[in-house]
């Protein structure tokens, strides 16, 4: 323990510059808790319960990577009956102001009979003899996978537990927490390892765990526990349940009140394990406070605060929440083709489009336009970035704007990437390691990372240095030369300062990696740090992922064709076949989670994009001369016919869904399902649209030369 100290000590006097200020300031968990302002951007519905409780659970010692003290969440759901789960009643969940221990009205009042009788010298009083969080309990639970399926059999002594004492069904986990006496345990359900677990008394294989009956699947029942957290019931009682973990009610005077004293040792800070002279009796106690249980380091020591009502936070009224209500306020921005706009926060949007070659040649060269304004009359009075496209390639699929409203683009004919000023439109940087045209690019929300696809069939992820980091007043502008940026600049001993210096000029950084396994033209492709993917597609080689960390291949998506992905902060991949007409989702590790079939009549869908939060997708539909109607192709009927089986594409009525050309369909990600069509004018073909991060505003590009703002009065004013 003193090596230990003696180690941080060192490391927070050399101040190292990744070293963040806060954990320099201080070691104590309340006063950084206190000094992030976690709880008010909580109570503020700034971040979810989810994210908070992680972050409650780091600060408190508690980490994924130590199972002795594995993060803690509380039972939410207290109906493991019904076939329909409805999260809109009270009655469906835990009582959060209690503990476990104390949800039984009939065990509860053994539990305070113990502590009033129970006298001993050394021992002080406590309720519950056993632990809601330790390593047998986390092992109990996700024992049907590794490395927990090899931990388990260690703990066992060489084998698996008796399978009657296994966990196998979440109704009776949930009885015995109510009734079993040495049963307190707060929060895989699939043997996808199909490992032999053994028999139970009745003769019955343990295998997988059997779910309530209002869970569809694994996936469902892990989607509407998600659901049950995030509901405003949840939120209004959450902390209820953080005063008893991680609060004032977790030792003390209101911890015997709340029925919440534990066995003493579990407590940070009652045993001196240093004070211990004897190494086998320290041993001894190390190990029983490592597999007994251990309480979360207490962060608060007065009540927690509630969470606002969810109609007084206006940043939450998004256009998903009610999107009967919106209403459109249009741009009268001219311009004489298709263009792709991007907002983000109350930034200038700006268009990019094919247009006409001022430079007067005929290799198909293409202008991109900067910060638009309703007073231009002539294209030509804005400022502009020329390059030279490669043919073939969707203009809205190589357009990204950085958080620092920079733009980077696709599509050259060298297979380039530019980085490019929107003040003028000039060339900021120029990065080519491609052997063909970039055909997509996608960027990280944070826009740390970009990812592009080139015809070349490869991936390369590159890292983006925002304009803060940079010294702007002696770093001149860079020629259109090609980074020679190595995987990491501080990873070989051989570079020189100069040299570190030049690389640190440069805004875009890479290749970080080069990501391989296609066979041809790369048509889409994703990235999001969070859950530490890249996701991408190909017309023959389908979906691929890819590990934002290390590069490697990790898995493929049980789909052939691919003309789009998106990867939602949810770790959900929303993949679209154009030809099928179909929608997919699965999930990060590769198990399909919904499919359905959209049909837009006479047309197709020209662009997807995904709520910030995850659980939501925006599809942009428009007209096209050439378009086949799959259904109707030979009689030219416009109604729906029967479903075809033929080519696999729907085998249910209710999995086709028609919608309207052109629109913006709202769909929600687990079900596929559109619950809300923004229906547009003939002739106003949706060509992009965009969300700000708030996803308050939607704004969507339109062939009739206008950009269109979707949004609810009563949040927000829109100054056209």
């Amino acid at each position: 323990m003193e090596a230990r100290r003696n180690a941080y000590r060192a490391i927070v006097h050399t101040k190292p510059p990744n070293l963040n200020d806060i954990f320099l300031a201080t070691q104590r968990a309340e006063q950084i808790l206190k000094r992030t302002q976690l709880m008010e951007r909580w109570v503020n519905w700034e971040i979810s319960n989810f994210e908070y409780l992680m972050e409650l659970n780091t600060l408190a010692g508690r980490s994924y990577n130590d199972i002795t003290q594995y993060p803690v969440f509380p039972w939410i759901i207290a109906d493991y009956r019904s076939e329909v789960l409805s999260l809109d009643d009270p009655s469906t969940y835990r009582d959060l102001s209690k503990p476990i221990g104390a949800l039984n009205p009939e065990r509860l009042q053994k539990f305070q009979e113990r502590y009033s009788t129970f006298e001993d010298p050394i021992i002080p009083k406590f309720h519950y003899g056993s632990h809601y969080s330790s390593a047998g309990t986390v092992l109990y639970y996700l024992f049907r996978v590794e490395p927990f399926t090899t931990l388990s059999i260690q703990l066992q002594g060489g084998k698996f537990g008796h399978a009657d004492r296994m966990f196998s069904d979440l109704s009776a986990t949930w009885d015995n927490i109510l009734e079993d006496m040495g049963d307190v345990k707060e929060l895989v359900f699939t043997n996808i390892n199909s490992v032999n677990f053994g028999t139970t008394q009745l003769g019955g294989k343990l295998d997988s765990v059997d779910l309530p009956p209002w869970a569809e699947d694994p996936v469902d029942f892990i989607h509407k526990h998600q659901k049950a957290l995030e509901s405003e019931h949840v939120s209004a009682h959450l902390h209820e349940w953080i005063d008893l973990i991680f609060g004032f009610k977790q030792r003390g005077e209101q911890a015997v009140m709340a029925n919440n004293v534990f066995f003493y040792i579990t407590y940070e800070g009652t045993v001196d394990i240093d004070k211990i002279t004897d190494p086998v009796q320290q041993q001894a106690m190390q190990d029983q406070i490592a597999y007994f249980g251990q309480t979360p380091s207490q962060l608060l020591t007065i009540p927690h605060m509630k969470r606002k009502p969810l109609a007084e936070v206006l940043q939450l009224q998004t256009i998903f929440r009610n999107p009967s209500e919106l209403k459109s306020y249009c741009f009268q921005i001219q311009i004489t083709a298709m263009f792709q706009p991007v907002l983000y926060g109350q930034g200038t949007p700006f268009l990019f489009h094919h247009g006409r070659n001022i430079v007067n040649s005929t290799s198909g060269a293409f202008m991109r336009i900067f910060k638009g304004s309703a007073s231009s009359g002539e294209d030509y009075d804005f400022p502009r970035a020329i390059a030279f496209a490669a043919s073939g390639i969707h203009s809205s699929a190589v357009v990204a704007v950085t958080c620092d409203k920079e733009i980077i683009t696709g599509g050259h004919a060298d297979g380039s990437v530019k980085f490019i000023s929107p003040d003028g439109a000039k060339t900021i940087e120029t990065a080519s390691e491609h052997l063909a045209p970039v055909t997509c690019i996608a960027l990280s929300r944070d826009s740390n990372y970009l990812v592009t696809g080139s015809r070349d069939t490869t991936v390369i992820l590159w890292r983006i240095h925002p304009s803060g980091s940079l010294d702007k007043n002696n770093a001149p502008e860079l020629p259109p030369t090609t980074p020679t940026t190595p995987h990491s600049p501080l990873s070989s001993s051989t570079n020189s300062m100069n040299s570190l210096a030049e690389i640190r000029r440069h805004r875009i950084e890479g290749p970080m990696h080069v990501l391989r396994g296609h066979l041809e033209e790369v048509t889409s492709c994703s990235v999001n740090p969070d859950v530490g993917l890249v996701v991408s597609s190909s017309n023959m080689s389908g979906v691929l992922l890819h590990s934002l960390r290390t590069g490697r291949l990790i898995r493929k998506l049980d789909t052939v064709e691919a003309h789009a992905v998106c990867l939602s902060s949810q770790g959900i991949i929303l993949v679209w076949n154009e030809s099928k007409k179909r929608l997919s989702t699965f999930t990060v590790n590769g198990l399909p989670i919904a499919t359905s079939v959209l049909s837009p009549f006479w047309g197709q869908v020209s662009c997807i994009e995904i709520s910030t939060d995850g659980y939501f997708a925006l599809i942009g539909t428009c007209s096209s001369s050439n378009y086949k109607c799959e259904d109707n192709a030979e009689t030219g009927d416009h109604e729906p016919n029967k479903p075809n089986d033929k080519d696999g594409i729907c085998k249910q009525a209710e999995t086709r869904q028609y919608v309207h050309v052109p629109s913006v369909c709202f769909v929600d990600l687990r079900k596929l399902k559109v619950f809300h069509t923004v229906e547009l004018e003939k002739g106003r073909d949706v060509t992009a649209i965009a969300l700000n991060k708030e996803n308050t505003h939607l704004i969507v590009s339109t062939a009739d030369k206008q950009l269109v703002v979707f949004t609810d009065p009563a949040v927000s004013t829109i100054n056209s």
